[in-house]
Protein backbone atom coordinates (compact mmCIF):
# COMPACT_ATOMS: atom_id res chain seq x y z
CA UNK A 1 0.00 0.00 0.00
CA UNK A 2 3.09 2.30 1.16
CA UNK A 3 4.28 1.93 -2.93
CA UNK A 4 0.99 2.65 -4.30
CA UNK A 5 0.33 6.22 -2.33
CA UNK A 6 4.33 6.69 -3.36
CA UNK A 7 3.36 6.10 -6.45
CA UNK A 8 -0.09 7.80 -6.85
CA UNK A 9 2.48 11.11 -5.27
CA UNK A 10 4.98 11.21 -7.71
CA UNK A 11 2.35 10.97 -10.05
CA UNK A 12 0.38 14.27 -8.46
CA UNK A 13 4.14 15.64 -8.47
CA UNK A 14 4.72 14.85 -12.20
CA UNK A 15 1.61 16.05 -12.79
CA UNK A 16 2.07 19.40 -11.14
CA UNK A 17 5.74 19.93 -13.16
CA UNK A 18 4.33 19.30 -16.07
CA UNK A 19 1.26 22.05 -15.77
CA UNK A 20 4.17 24.15 -14.39
CA UNK A 21 6.40 23.68 -17.15
CA UNK A 22 3.48 24.39 -19.49
CA UNK A 23 1.95 27.46 -17.77
CA UNK A 24 5.89 28.90 -17.97
CA UNK A 25 5.90 27.90 -21.97
CA UNK A 26 2.13 29.38 -22.95
CA UNK A 27 2.55 32.19 -20.01
CA UNK A 28 5.68 33.00 -21.70
CA UNK A 29 4.59 33.00 -24.95
CA UNK A 30 1.14 34.89 -24.11
CA UNK A 31 2.79 38.04 -22.63
CA UNK A 32 2.73 41.00 -24.81
CA UNK A 33 5.75 41.22 -26.62
CA UNK A 34 6.04 45.50 -27.08
CA UNK A 35 9.43 45.30 -28.86
CA UNK A 36 7.87 43.53 -31.81
CA UNK A 37 4.81 45.45 -31.78
CA UNK A 38 5.40 48.87 -34.29
CA UNK A 39 3.83 51.43 -35.90
CA UNK A 40 3.75 52.27 -39.80
CA UNK A 41 4.63 55.77 -41.30
CA UNK A 42 3.15 57.35 -44.40
CA UNK A 43 5.90 59.00 -46.15
CA UNK A 44 4.41 61.76 -48.35
CA UNK A 45 6.38 63.76 -50.89
CA UNK A 46 4.74 66.40 -52.99
CA UNK A 47 6.49 67.47 -56.12
CA UNK A 48 5.24 70.87 -57.38
CA UNK A 49 5.04 72.05 -61.15
CA UNK A 50 8.24 73.75 -62.30
CA UNK A 51 7.93 75.75 -65.69
CA UNK A 52 9.42 75.92 -69.07
CA UNK A 53 12.54 78.39 -69.30
CA UNK A 54 15.38 79.37 -71.92
CA UNK A 55 18.49 81.72 -71.96
CA UNK A 56 20.70 82.50 -75.38
CA UNK A 57 23.15 84.70 -75.46
CA UNK A 58 22.02 88.58 -75.14
CA UNK A 59 24.37 89.41 -78.10
CA UNK A 60 25.49 87.63 -81.60
CA UNK A 61 28.05 89.70 -83.38
CA UNK A 62 28.62 88.61 -87.01
CA UNK A 63 32.03 89.23 -89.33
CA UNK A 64 32.57 92.57 -91.03
CA UNK A 65 31.04 92.90 -94.81
CA UNK A 66 32.42 94.96 -96.77
CA UNK A 67 30.06 97.57 -99.12
CA UNK A 68 29.73 96.42 -102.83
CA UNK A 69 31.15 93.27 -102.17
CA UNK A 70 28.84 89.74 -101.73
CA UNK A 71 29.67 87.75 -98.91
CA UNK A 72 28.27 85.98 -96.15
CA UNK A 73 28.56 86.77 -92.32
CA UNK A 74 28.75 83.76 -90.01
CA UNK A 75 28.29 84.10 -86.26
CA UNK A 76 28.35 81.44 -84.00
CA UNK A 77 25.19 80.89 -80.81
CA UNK A 78 27.68 79.22 -78.97
CA UNK A 79 24.45 77.81 -76.78
CA UNK A 80 20.62 77.62 -75.96
CA UNK A 81 19.47 76.61 -72.61
CA UNK A 82 16.45 75.13 -72.07
CA UNK A 83 14.36 73.34 -69.56
CA UNK A 84 11.58 71.71 -69.46
CA UNK A 85 10.42 71.38 -65.06
CA UNK A 86 6.65 71.38 -65.57
CA UNK A 87 6.07 67.79 -64.74
CA UNK A 88 3.43 67.34 -67.05
CA UNK A 89 5.01 65.51 -70.61
CA UNK A 90 3.04 68.20 -72.54
CA UNK A 91 5.22 69.21 -75.89
CA UNK A 92 6.83 71.89 -76.51
CA UNK A 93 9.11 74.20 -79.38
CA UNK A 94 11.08 76.85 -79.47
CA UNK A 95 10.79 78.96 -82.38
CA UNK A 96 12.08 82.37 -83.18
CA UNK A 97 11.73 85.39 -85.35
CA UNK A 98 13.19 88.82 -86.16
CA UNK A 99 12.59 91.65 -88.53
CA UNK A 100 14.38 93.49 -90.78
CA UNK A 101 17.85 94.75 -89.47
CA UNK A 102 18.14 98.70 -89.70
CA UNK A 103 21.06 101.33 -89.25
CA UNK A 104 20.50 104.93 -88.12
CA UNK A 105 21.84 105.87 -91.49
CA UNK A 106 19.29 108.03 -93.44
CA UNK A 107 18.53 107.06 -97.53
CA UNK A 108 18.38 104.33 -99.54
CA UNK A 109 19.38 100.72 -98.44
CA UNK A 110 19.79 101.55 -94.79
CA UNK A 111 18.31 98.11 -93.55
CA UNK A 112 18.89 94.33 -94.51
CA UNK A 113 16.19 92.55 -95.14
CA UNK A 114 14.94 89.41 -92.56
CA UNK A 115 15.03 87.31 -95.63
CA UNK A 116 18.59 87.18 -95.86
CA UNK A 117 19.31 85.92 -92.55
CA UNK A 118 18.90 82.19 -92.13
CA UNK A 119 20.45 79.86 -89.49
CA UNK A 120 20.80 75.99 -89.33
CA UNK A 121 19.50 73.76 -86.89
CA UNK A 122 20.21 70.77 -88.19
CA UNK A 123 23.71 71.14 -88.00
CA UNK A 124 24.13 72.06 -84.19
CA UNK A 125 24.85 69.72 -81.73
CA UNK A 126 22.07 68.85 -79.10
CA UNK A 127 22.81 67.47 -75.63
CA UNK A 128 21.01 66.55 -73.02
CA UNK A 129 21.97 67.21 -69.42
CA UNK A 130 21.68 65.95 -66.14
CA UNK A 131 21.00 62.43 -67.36
CA UNK A 132 18.13 64.56 -69.75
CA UNK A 133 16.98 61.98 -72.89
CA UNK A 134 16.85 63.98 -76.11
CA UNK A 135 14.69 61.25 -77.67
CA UNK A 136 11.60 62.46 -79.06
CA UNK A 137 13.03 65.75 -80.30
CA UNK A 138 13.76 67.15 -83.66
CA UNK A 139 15.89 69.55 -84.26
CA UNK A 140 14.16 72.57 -87.07
CA UNK A 141 14.55 72.87 -89.95
CA UNK A 142 17.27 75.10 -91.88
CA UNK A 143 15.75 78.14 -93.12
CA UNK A 144 15.49 82.36 -93.59
CA UNK A 145 13.95 84.51 -90.76
CA UNK A 146 11.30 85.72 -93.35
CA UNK A 147 8.94 83.77 -91.67
CA UNK A 148 9.17 82.51 -87.80
CA UNK A 149 11.95 79.28 -87.89
CA UNK A 150 11.74 76.50 -85.46
CA UNK A 151 14.55 75.52 -83.26
CA UNK A 152 13.57 72.54 -81.76
CA UNK A 153 10.54 70.41 -81.49
CA UNK A 154 9.51 68.07 -78.88
CA UNK A 155 6.55 65.14 -78.61
CA UNK A 156 4.10 63.90 -76.06
CA UNK A 157 6.25 62.65 -72.70
CA UNK A 158 9.74 63.65 -74.00
CA UNK A 159 11.87 66.96 -73.85
CA UNK A 160 11.54 66.69 -69.66
CA UNK A 161 14.73 67.94 -68.35
CA UNK A 162 17.49 69.68 -68.76
CA UNK A 163 19.06 70.42 -72.40
CA UNK A 164 21.73 72.65 -74.49
CA UNK A 165 21.98 73.53 -78.23
CA UNK A 166 25.79 74.16 -79.02
CA UNK A 167 27.08 75.64 -82.51
CA UNK A 168 23.89 77.05 -83.64
CA UNK A 169 24.78 78.90 -86.57
CA UNK A 170 23.45 81.95 -88.37
CA UNK A 171 24.17 83.46 -91.74
CA UNK A 172 23.70 86.77 -93.39
CA UNK A 173 23.36 86.69 -97.56
CA UNK A 174 24.83 89.71 -98.43
CA UNK A 175 24.31 90.41 -101.96
CA UNK A 176 26.86 93.61 -102.73
CA UNK A 177 24.19 95.97 -103.39
CA UNK A 178 26.16 99.18 -104.47
CA UNK A 179 23.93 101.40 -102.47
CA UNK A 180 24.14 99.65 -99.11
CA UNK A 181 24.53 102.33 -96.36
CA UNK A 182 27.73 101.57 -94.58
CA UNK A 183 27.24 101.36 -90.44
CA UNK A 184 25.95 98.97 -87.69
CA UNK A 185 22.61 97.24 -88.73
CA UNK A 186 20.85 95.86 -85.62
CA UNK A 187 17.89 93.88 -84.71
CA UNK A 188 16.31 91.57 -82.65
CA UNK A 189 16.04 88.16 -82.32
CA UNK A 190 13.12 86.72 -80.36
CA UNK A 191 12.99 83.51 -79.62
CA UNK A 192 10.20 81.98 -77.08
CA UNK A 193 9.41 78.36 -75.96
CA UNK A 194 6.17 77.08 -75.63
Amino acid sequence: MKSQKQKAKQKIIAILIVTFMLAMVFGSISLPNTWAIGSNTNLIQNFVNGELSMEAPATLAFNNLSVGVAGNSLANMDYVNFRDTRGSGIEYSISASMNNMFTSAAGTRNYLLNGNIAWFPQGCVLTGLESSNTEGMAKGSDGKFDAARTLINTSTNNGMGNYRINSLNVNIQYYGWGDQKAGTYQNTLTMTIS
